[in-house]
């Protein structure tokens, strides 16, 4: 068991480095199962050891994880290629749990800075420069396993990814509403 995480760990880094794809990995959906609830632990322990980070929201949890999984089902029924979801999902799931330790802090401790700006106070360069590349890295690896998982050229890889992100941005919203206080 362990020697097969370490198998997984050491595929899911190879991706990550842009030298692999989601097929590299197995198609199994309790691997795929594990890896979504690995990506959920991940996310309420960061949430809970790191105190500057916003308080969780197991419904935004949950809309991070179904939304994905159901644009992806779609769009890979559409694109007839049905047999390369697991893989695919275990890649973005497994990358985002290896990301979201680093994105998460580097969120909360420019949070801040986002919610008052203060042009006196603006946030410090290095930590916005660090969170901005490992944002940036972690989209441009979603994008590339999009692109081997559908062979779609760069352009439509993007446009795909970013529309996921913002699917699962509207439906939170439309999830919460307004906050209270606001008309």
């Amino acid at each position: 068991m362990l020697v097969n995480l370490r198998v997984l760990f050491g595929r899911l880094i190879d991706i990550a480095l842009l030298r692999g794809g989601p097929e590299t990995l197995p198609a199994s959906r309790g691997l795929l199962a594990f890896v979504i609830l690995l990506n959920a632990v991940v996310a309420v322990l960061v949430v809970a050891l790191v105190p500057a980070v916003p308080p969780f929201s197991p419904l935004g949890l949950f809309v991070s994880t179904i939304v994905p999984l159901l644009w992806f089902q779609v769009a890979f029924a559409l694109a007839k290629k049905p047999e390369r979801f697991v893989q695919t999902m275990t890649a973005l799931f497994g990358v985002n749990v290896m990301f979201q330790p680093v994105v998460t802090p580097l969120f909360a401790a420019l949070l801040p800075y986002m919610q008052k700006q203060d042009p006196s106070m603006p946030p410090p360069v290095a930590m916005s420069l660090l969170f901005l590349i490992i944002t940036v890295w972690l989209f441009i690896v979603s994008v590339r396993i999009v692109r081997a998982a559908f062979e779609w050229h760069y352009v439509a890889a993007i446009v795909f990814v970013l529309a996921q992100n913002l699917a699962v941005v509207l439906v939170i919203a439309m999830m919460v509403g307004d906050p209270p206080g606001k008309a």
